[in-house]
């Protein structure tokens, strides 16, 4: 996601080879699929520590040596992801890949004149389904994560949305939540369904944000308002860093 309007704008590998065999020299190899709350931070303009970057040292603490490939790209969905899942996660053969999406999928496009998200929660979801199940066929364990929540900022996004009212609701804290809130609990869903474990951003940012003199802004970078700051990146990997320890020893 980037300023303006839009929030965000092959090798095969088949087999079933073990997560013990799935290692490289350094460790573990996990693949962290996403958008740009996931990829890199070089686009802001801070450079902050994305939690891919964060991993592997929260991961020493637990007594796992791991590689982080970080698969972020900026205003991508699932369908991007489903698109580019050979070249950009299986071609490094993980053992493990965490998987968030749903901000970019959730969005209305306002100021492109449309009206619906970019993605209908269908196809999030079968996107979703795919890429667990194509993944796991391979031999590698998968994390969902819930996508952050989101905060109206005067400057930010909240502009368009005023000019193009019955959307969302612009005079509402959690207004610009509204849709994703739904691919949230779908993407919760999905990993309920397909067995899989789920590290909820999505609550911890909001279980944050309920704490006296605390918010969920708190945690987004400031004139945005949607993407992880740094305390935001460091709550991401503070809530995945033990759960794929958890995975990994079991």
């Amino acid at each position: 996601m980037r300023a303006g309007d839009d929030p965000d704008r092959m090798l095969g590998r088949s087999g079933r080879a073990g997560l013990a065999t799935r290692r490289g020299d350094a460790g573990l190899t996990i693949v962290a699929l996403g958008d740009s709350t996931t990829a890199v931070d070089d686009w802001s303009g801070f450079g902050i520590d994305v939690y891919p970057d964060l991993l592997p040292g929260a991961l020493v603490a637990y007594g796992i040596a791991a590689r982080v490939v970080n698969a972020g790209i900026c205003d991508t969905t699932t369908r991007d992801a489903r698109e580019r899942l050979d070249r950009d996660v299986r071609a490094h053969a993980p053992g493990l890949v965490v998987v968030q999406f749903g901000i970019n999928d959730s969005w209305i496009d306002a100021g492109e004149g449309r009206r619906e998200p970019r993605l209908t929660l269908a196809e999030y979801r079968d996107n979703l389904r795919h890429i667990v199940r194509v993944l796991r066929g391979d031999g590698a364990r998968v994390v969902l994560m819930t996508p952050n929540p989101m905060r109206w900022v005067e400057g930010g996004y909240v502009e368009v949305f005023r000019r193009h009212p019955g959307l969302l609701d612009t005079e509402a804290e959690r207004g610009i939540d509204t849709l994703l809130d739904v691919y949230a609990q779908e993407s919760r869903d999905v990993a309920s369904e397909e067995a899989v474990p789920l590290v909820d951003v999505h609550a911890a940012f909001e279980e944050y944000g309920d704490e006296a003199g605390q918010s969920v802004q708190d945690l987004l970078m400031d004139g945005d308002g949607i993407h992880p700051n740094a305390a935001g990146q460091r709550l991401v990997c503070r809530v995945l860093a033990p759960a794929i320890a958890r995975l990994v020893r079991s």
